[in-house]
């Protein structure tokens, strides 16, 4: 048997021997130059991994503080010390603490990427055609050791998951966009077995194989054939499975994209434009004391339908693009439409699409009335202020009845939306089956919402960022299935979302790509310094050049990272 030997606190090691679970202490590069706001972390991530395979060739680790597991594939020396060397007994001090989760997932080496035949590949590249004109950029060539070594590290084992704990304060002086960039988010192992479920790490960033090439020329070939209108009605299939969380009386459907997002964008900026007209005359007549007439709002609800059922995407860009204020009315819209997309995906007919628009657009009519300095206070609200804040259910309902009652499904969703499954929520404190599912939808939506949007109160979260907090909230106040089906409906990296690349470049998410939805169309808006492109450009990341290496998610940015203001380039996409 081998002696008892401390590990190193230091060990150069190869791109090629990385893991998830090492504690990298230092790069091959200077730190600022990089993505990573640490000066030594622990790589728990898949796009972490993916992202140092990109940029570094050797690096150092701590075996000390790495996971066992990890290290497996070293020399047993070289990962400890010599029996005459003492490790020392001060122990360095990290700014990342983390509590175990889940256990680590074995590592499975025998498995090997198969390479496609470069006659395949050409055929792709003939059927595809010429990729878009872009900048000059800098091709990082692969080397045949590095492109080996990329080859074998496609595979990593599976992430140990952590809990991230906080990171100390952020400076005063920084903005809210900029300090949540430098936030390390909160994870859970829910959420990061989710995703691997999802979207296996095996399949999402090895090449295409034959199969998804035939899927993706299919996919192409009934892109290019002309559509009918948009707003024809249609029938639409019943849907085969009924999940239990969902109420037995309503008939679920399946839906298909009748339009290309280019198409329906256009039917979708009349949508967006009417129910905006309706929302500031709304907003106009509360402060003025008048009636509400919601009879206005059922047409513009009407067409955010049919925009929903032709395709989401258009909508979700269109609400990422224009909707950045922080009005009580731009944020009802937000909500209406990642409403009526999760509705969609889960096969709600037209009539309750119509219902959840409703209930998106209305919740908080009751905010309006309410005092400015409450709405937009920068700091922790005091008791008085909190049960003022709480009154807004009660208001809102109120004045939307004057008119007469609403339907009992909308009624649900408004009442609904703060309630929580553990009775921690208002104004009712209801429990688990108490609440109905449009209340659960509602809650989970308006989060989300919240969260992404600029806020006096908090930092603006990305995404990506928001959906690990919906996770950690559906341990206990939120609707677990229905958390997962939000995060299947819009995705891990909405439309009109700002990521940042392994490259160090910002860029936009134009359109999810139907095969891999990790490797969409992307607009590239600033360079690998972070500096604004004069002309931005479109990448996608699923056909990127074999010659070069591979281009991918970073991580998810808030609206506003880096100075960088998304509306300026509406125009490039629509």
């Amino acid at each position: 048997m081998r002696e008892k030997r401390k590990l190193r606190d230091a060990l150069l090691i190869s791109i090629s021997d990385l893991r998830v679970g090492m504690f990298v202490v230092e790069l091959d590069r200077p730190w600022e130059k990089t993505s990573f706001m640490l000066q030594g972390f622990l790589l728990t991530e898949l796009l972490d991994c993916q992202t140092l395979q990109g940029m570094v060739r050797e690096l150092t680790i701590d075996p000390s503080r790495s996971d066992p597991s990890s290290l497996l594939h070293l020399p047993w020396d070289s990962v400890h010390l010599p029996p005459e060397v003492e490790q020392p007994t001060t122990e360095k001090q990290t700014t990342v603490r983390v509590s175990y989760s889940a256990p680590p997932a074995k590592i499975d080496e025998s498995y090997s990427l198969g390479a496609l035949t470069t006659g395949v590949k050409q055929i792709w590249q003939a059927f595809t055609g010429a990729q878009e004109a872009r900048p000059e950029r800098k091709e990082r060539k692969i080397s045949p050791t590095t492109s080996a070594n990329s080859t074998q590290n496609i595979f990593q084992p599976a992430p140990y998951y952590l809990r991230y704990a906080s990171v100390g304060d952020a400076k005063q002086a920084v903005s809210m966009a900029e300090r949540s960039v430098q936030l390390v988010p909160p994870s859970t192992a829910t959420f990061s077995q989710f995703i691997e479920e999802l979207y296996p790490r095996d399949v999402v960033y090895a090449p295409l194989d034959f199969y998804e090439r035939i899927q993706g020329w299919i996919i192409k070939w009934k892109a290019a054939k002309p559509y009918k209108s948009t707003r024809e009605q249609k029938r639409f299939i019943a849907r085969k499975q009924h999940p239990e969380y969902i109420p037995s009386t309503l008939n679920l459907v399946i839906y298909k994209d009748r339009a290309p997002m280019q198409e329906e964008i256009k039917h979708a900026t009349v949508a967006v434009s009417r129910t905006q007209e309706f929302l500031a005359k709304m907003s106009d007549d509360i402060h003025e004391g008048k009636e509400l007439e919601l009879d206005q709002v059922r047409p513009a609800v009407q067409l955010l339908t049919e925009s929903i059922i032709a395709n989401p995407s258009a909508l979700m860009w269109l609400i990422r693009m224009q909707s950045e204020d922080v009005e009580t009315y731009a944020h009802g819209l937000k909500v209406a439409v990642y409403m009526m997309t999760l509705g969609r995906h889960l096969g709600f007919a037209r009539q309750q699409l119509n219902e959840l628009g409703m209930i998106g657009l209305l919740m908080d009519v009751g905010k309006l009335s309410m005092p400015e300095e409450i709405l937009k206070k920068p700091a922790k609200l005091d008791d008085e202020e909190r049960l003022i804040v709480c009154q807004h259910v009660a208001t809102s309902l109120n004045k939307l009845q004057q008119n007469g009652p609403l339907s009992h499904n909308v009624y649900l969703g408004i009442s609904q939306h703060h309630e929580r499954l553990d009775g921690t929520g208002y104004p009712q404190g209801l429990k688990a089956e108490e609440i109905s599912i449009y209340g659960r939808m509602a809650a989970i939506v308006d989060s989300f919402a919240a969260m992404t949007s600029v806020r006096a109160y908090d930092a603006t979260r990305s995404a990506f960022d928001a959906m690990k907090e919906l996770f950690r909230q559906a341990e206990s106040e939120l609707h677990a299935p229905l958390v997962e089906e939000f995060v299947q409906a819009i995705g891990i990296f909405p439309i009109g979302s700002m990521i940042e690349l392994s490259t160090g470049e910002a860029a936009i998410v134009l359109e999810h790509n139907k095969l891999r939805r990790l490797e969409p169309q992307i607009l590239v808006l600033t360079n690998s310094e972070r500096e604004a492109l004069v002309n931005p450009w479109v990448l996608n990341l699923m056909h990127q050049s074999p010659d070069a290496e591979p281009v991918r998610i970073l991580r998810g940015l808030p609206d506003g990272a880096y100075g960088i203001d998304s509306r300026s380039f509406y125009v490039a996409k629509s």
